[in-house]
């Protein structure tokens, strides 16, 4: 009996150190398979911006309140065009019935009418319009950043949740087949035949659920960078497990430097979020349009216009008398001078201004319209307020949240090494008869859930990293 129970502690023993030390083994690794072409962080964020269709709706968007502003610009321009026309009439006397009519060319035609405050705000608000598009451009840019971070390190982290959740089922199998062995001859009872068998189905089950989150996010990530939802994908996973001391070095901020990063990075994200700018933008744009309805009665509309072409006049056949041979030959004469003969140049140019008196009037279109865009602009002012008070919340949130992923990394290394030496010291205990099947359970569960959250925290410290740059406003990694 003392001999078939060395021999069922050995396996245990070297079941689960294994699983144990694989575990962190795959935890820790360099890089992953050769088999296929590693994918950076960046460049999965250039593949995911390259692909993004909001991203390129919004470049579609710059470009068009680029041309919004040409428009604005080509008011100042004048209208040019051409004309042809012909014109009969008649009359029984007077110089009108001399001639049939008339055909008459405008070569070159040009007319211009401008309201000087009207085309100055209508410039301006166009002007803010494409501000406003630049920079929802870069908000899209940003979000699309984010996630792809947030998918990037999911994809890394559910790959460890994997590997831990695998080498944890194989010894927990492991035991149960030892368990197992034992129940049937004697020397373990039921209870802990049924709990290893329990242990080793929860394991399992936690494993499916891994295997299906990693599934979906590769599914994800693969989806957001334009690629099949099936596509293979070897990332860096040197990205999620490589130590570069920050961690080290966050937790040894004081309260006066944290509240120093505070202060700065909140101004810092005054100058860069593009909510701010859009929102600027916005109540300058609606403030343009308000004096665009205000300058129809504050300005004048100035014109002018000008044409250069030919006439021809078509004669009569036959010219009435009027009975007077001399009246006859002085009419004549007035004609030719009048309506001379064949095709004539001719120019015109026209100078003016009009004034719209009506706009005055309280009930005038123009003062509702004008009023309700200042409405607008006071509501900008308030969004513009609760937006600035979030920015400060999301940056405190950001730095309390990677204060406490970096802790949790530090604290659960030595959670780790804390939990590998119980496991290794319930084996012990477990084979000098000490203690059940159920504690050296704990024990192994307690090193799987250090692990998970040791996982985790490196997960935390990549994602608020990144959601920390996205309240600052910054594209990439700057904090």
């Amino acid at each position: 009996m003392k001999t078939m129970n060395t021999r069922r502690f050995a396996i245990m023993n070297h079941s689960l150190t294994r699983a144990a030390f694989a575990a962190l083994a795959l935890m820790f690794a360099a890089g992953p398979s050769p088999a296929g072409e590693v994918l950076s962080l960046r460049s999965a964020i250039g593949l995911a911006l390259e692909n993004n269709n909001r991203y390129k709706i919004a470049d579609e968007k710059v470009r068009e309140s680029r041309l919004r502003v040409r428009e604005a610009w080509g008011k100042l321009w004048p209208e040019f065009g051409t004309d042809a026309a012909a014109t009969w009439w008649g009359a029984d006397k007077g110089i009108m019935a001399m001639n049939d009519g008339q055909y008459d060319l405008k070569f070159v035609k040009a007319s211009i009418a401008v309201n000087p405050g009207v085309f100055y705000n209508s410039l301006k608000a166009s002007q803010d319009g494409h501000v406003i598009a630049v920079n929802d451009e870069k908000r899209i840019r940003l979000d699309t950043t984010i996630m792809t971070i947030r998918l990037y390190y999911r994809i890394l982290l559910t790959d460890e949740m994997v590997g831990m959740r695998t080498d944890s089922l194989r010894a927990l199998e492991e035991n149960l087949r030892v368990v197992a062995a034992g129940y049937k001859i004697g020397t373990v009872t039921r209870l802990d035949y049924l709990r290893a068998k329990v242990a080793a189905a929860n394991e399992k089950t936690r494993l499916i659920n891994a295997q299906n989150d990693n599934l979906s996010a590769r599914a994800a990530l693969n989806i957001h960078m334009g690629r099949e939802i099936d596509a293979p994908l070897e990332l860096d996973r040197g990205a999620i497990t490589v130590d570069t001391g920050e961690s080290d070095a966050i937790l040894k901020w004081t309260d006066q430097e944290r509240r120093g990063r505070l202060a700065g990075m909140t101004a810092e994200s005054l100058k860069n979020r593009p909510e701010i700018f859009q929102i600027k933008s916005k109540k300058d744009a609606l403030m343009h349009g308000a004096r665009v309805g205000e300058s129809t009665y504050i300005w004048p509309t100035l014109f002018a216009s000008g044409s250069y072409g030919m006439n021809k006049t078509i004669k009569k056949d036959i010219v009435q008398t009027t009975g007077d041979i001399h009246a006859d030959y002085a009419l004549y004469d007035i004609g030719k001078m009048l309506s001379p003969a064949g095709w004539n140049k001719n120019w015109s140019v026209t100078i003016g201004a009009t004034y719209r008196w009506g706009g005055f009037l309280p009930f005038d279109a123009a003062h509702a319209k004008s009023d309700q865009l200042k409405s607008q602009a006071r509501q900008a002012d308030l969004e513009m307020d609760d937006f600035v008070r979030s920015v400060r919340l999301d940056i405190q949130q950001g730095l309390l949240k990677l204060i406490s992923s970096s802790n949790a990394i530090l604290s659960q290394k030595e959670n780790i090494a804390s939990a590998e030496e119980s496991l290794r010291v319930a084996i012990v205990q477990f084979k000098n008869g000490m203690i059940d099947n159920t504690r050296l359970l704990d024990a192994n569960v307690e090193l799987a859930s250090a692990k998970t959250m040791f996982i985790q925290a490196l997960y935390d410290l990549q994602s608020s990293k990144a959601e920390l740059n996205r309240a600052v406003g910054y594209d990439y990694f700057e904090f």
